[in-house]
């Protein structure tokens, strides 16, 4: 992109509020203020005292679309904004460099900065008004979430479990704070030690652990050869250590590797008890080869329906939770249908329109019993009762 076009995009969307303010007074006040450059805006927080605080968005972020429409036209956010901060709001992906500059991994960031341009603190995620008030004046007054995360490894004391969450915070604000070194030692840490021996950190080890370790090793690549040779040390004990297929296969899928994992499935015994944990990791690529039988081996369908009654059970209002479950739900019933499992297929079946039986849901579990062979397992839905998400 040209700098100046650069610029000038920068410039216009700072300006925006005060001009659309001046056009229509019926447009909610905004914190936000209209400054030519950064550069300008650090020279005013130097003169009014104050600091620069900066939200980092996305056009397409959800959770920064929610903060537009509650918490930065929450009145007290605006008054503390402006009292304390020149408030911006940068689009990361427009501006490039000052958005890595702040190690913005994720959106929204809402960045606290000196007006020497060093970084106060950053928090990643959507939080509402009273949320954001409390963790803005604990960085201001010195609290920031990395000196909160340092305070509570040294609190943690010899309990695993505290332990296992306290370093992993740190771990994740060391990273945002662009100290890889610092966070991979933390995060290898709770691989190895911590979340192994805490038992209610075992799916998180295998999945958000993992998740933010490759994550780290995109712009940090000691973080993928740490993953790397684990990986290794579990392919080593495959045989003998039922955990290490679980740590394989979830090391190959946060690498992006999958096809590693693949490659170990087809080489056990049908009759391996191995089959299930590695088979978890590439059912979504068995699935795709039409490779039925075998994919309803990988997911047995009486657990994964135990599983899925749990998950409905618990009637959450969230729709990234239902998408999940439908969509997973239905991945199981073309498994079990093309595989020949009718029977099972049609449990599977029943319980999922019960929970969900919407024209978007419908129209998935279709697609899905089309390409197993079987459109005739669909059941009337008016003989289906109301899904509970309706009462």
């Amino acid at each position: 992109m040209n700098p100046k076009a650069s610029v000038c995009s920068f410039m216009l969307a700072s300006l925006l509020p005060t001009l659309a303010a001046a056009v229509d007074p019926d447009i909610p006040p905004t914190p936000f203020r209209a400054v030519s450059s950064f550069k300008e805006a650090l020279k005013l927080a130097d003169q009014e005292h104050k600091i620069v605080f900066v939200d980092f968005f996305t056009t397409w972020c959800e959770p920064c679309k929610r903060l537009d429409k509650d918490t930065w036209q929450d009145p007290s956010v605006i008054a503390l904004l402006k009292e304390k901060s020149i408030a911006l709001k940068v689009d990361a992906e427009r501006h490039v460099a000052m958005a890595k500059h702040y190690n913005v991994n994720a959106y929204p960031t809402l960045a606290l900065i000196r007006p020497d341009g060093t970084l106060i603190d950053s928090l990643v995620g959507y939080r509402n008004a009273p949320t954001f008030k409390g963790e803005f004046t604990d960085a201001l007054a010195g609290r920031t979430k990395f000196a909160q995360a340092r305070e509570a490894v040294e609190k943690a004391g010899v309990d695993l479990e505290k332990q296992a969450k306290a370093r992993y915070d740190l771990g994740r604000e060391l990273s945002q704070r662009g100290e890889n070194a610092e966070a991979l030692t933390e995060f290898l840490w709770c691989f190895d030690v911590g979340m192994k021996q805490a038992p209610s950190y075992g799916g998180v080890r295998v999945s958000f652990l993992l998740l933010d370790i490759a994550e780290l090793g995109a712009r940090y690549p000691p973080a993928l050869d740490a993953l790397r040779a684990r990986r290794e040390g579990a392919r080593a004990r495959l045989s003998d250590d039922p955990s290490a297929a679980v740590e394989f296969g979830g090391i190959n899928h946060y690498l992006g590797e999958d096809n590693v994992t693949l490659e170990a499935f087809e080489k056990l015994p049908a009759d391996s008890s191995k089959r299930e944990a590695l088979g978890f990791w590439v059912f979504d690529i068995l699935l795709e080869a039409k490779r039925y039988d075998e994919a309803a081996t990988a997911s047995p369908a009486a657990k994964f329906k135990a599983g899925f009654d749990r998950m409905r059970a618990a009637r959450t209002p969230n729709d990234s939770m239902r998408g999940y479950l439908v969509k997973s739900a239905a991945k199981e019933v073309e498994a079990l249908a093309g595989s020949g499992k009718l029977d099972d297929a049609r449990d599977l079946l029943k319980a999922l329109l019960e929970y969900d039986h919407s024209d978007v849901t419908t129209s998935v579990v279709q697609d899905h019993l089309k390409r197993a062979g079987h459109p005739d397992l669909m059941p009337n839905l008016s003989s289906v009762p109301t899904p509970q998400s309706a009462h």
